[in-house]
This record gives structure tokens, C-alpha cells and sequence, in this order.
């Protein structure tokens, strides 16, 4: 009797040390150690689903051209922002920045009437464009890029 209520006490250490350490291992994995791929994967499906989300922009780049260029000629930096494609972050912070420093200048009129001069250009593929804005002797002062972000179906400024 005493030697059979051994064995279940060390059978009962023994998976209570295999719980702790099972435990453990999870905790280390999952918190202290995680799986950069894990990572990754995590942040690519965020990104993604941020980008079907991204629906703001225009069927073709001119139809994106000219909501932007309206958004600015209203004075609406954040609208005007979201024309843009999100970034690798997915985020468009530094749009808004760029726009509202443009603005508090007192530029935002401007530029919208310069991009109104917007000459479109073929781009590289079928989910490529651009727009070239010409100095007054013809050499390019600004190039547009555009995408189309295949994941929401509209056309986003890649670059200004």
C-alpha cells in the first residue's frame, strides 16, 4: 500500500512538472520569444484587410485626380489625405502632415490649380499611371504617380 500511494505521487509530480513546463514553453513562445514569421503574418493579414478597407479614390486616376484636387480646393487636408495610398505602416500620417504644412502656408489653392495642369502620362502596367505637371518650359516639375489598389478597386496616389 505504501509503496503503490508512492508511485501516484510521483506520477502526480511528474504531470504537474509537465504542466508547469508545457506552460512555460507556451508563455516563452508565444510572449517572450514569439515567431518573427508569426509576426509577419499577423501584421500582413492587418495590412491587407486595411487595404480592402482603403475604398476612397476614383474608378480611373483622372477621376482620382479630380477628387483630390476638389479636397484641396476645399480646404479638407484629411479628405485630401485619404486619396493617397496607405503606407507600409498603413497609414497616411505623413500625407496629412505634408498637407497641412501646404495649407498653413497658404498654398493649398495653388497647388490645386497647378494640378489642374496635369498632363496624364501611360504608366508602366494596367494597375500603373501618372501625371506630369510641366514648368513653362516643358521639362517635368511633378510627376503624379498613381496605383490601383486591386484590393478595393480605386485608384490612389502613390507619390507627389
Amino acid at each position: 500500500m505504501i509503496l503503490g500511494s508512492l508511485n501516484t505521487k510521483y506520477w502526480l509530480i511528474i504531470v504537474l512538472v509537465a504542466a508547469v513546463g508545457g506552460f512555460g514553453y507556451l508563455v516563452w513562445n508565444e510572449y517572450i520569444n514569439p515567431d518573427p514569421t508569426s509576426e509577419f503574418l499577423k501584421f500582413e493579414e492587418k495590412y491587407i484587410e486595411a487595404m480592402k478597407a482603403d475604398n476612397v479614390g476614383g474608378k480611373t486616376p483622372q477621376e482620382t485626380l479630380d477628387l483630390f484636387t476638389a479636397a484641396l480646393a476645399a480646404g479638407d487636408v484629411e479628405m485630401a489625405a485619404k486619396y493617397f495610398m496607405l503606407d507600409d505602416y498603413g497609414s497616411r500620417d505623413k500625407w496629412v502632415k505634408a498637407l497641412q504644412e501646404i495649407k498653413d502656408k497658404g498654398f493649398l489653392d495653388e497647388m490645386a490649380n497647378d494640378l489642374e495642369k496635369a498632363k496624364p502620362t501611360k504608366g508602366t502596367d494596367e494597375n500603373d499611371f501618372a501625371f506630369v505637371l510641366n514648368n513653362d518650359d516643358g521639362t517635368a516639375a511633378t510627376v503624379i504617380d498613381m496605383q490601383f489598389n486591386t484590393l478595393s478597386g480605386v485608384w490612389k496616389i502613390e507619390n507627389l
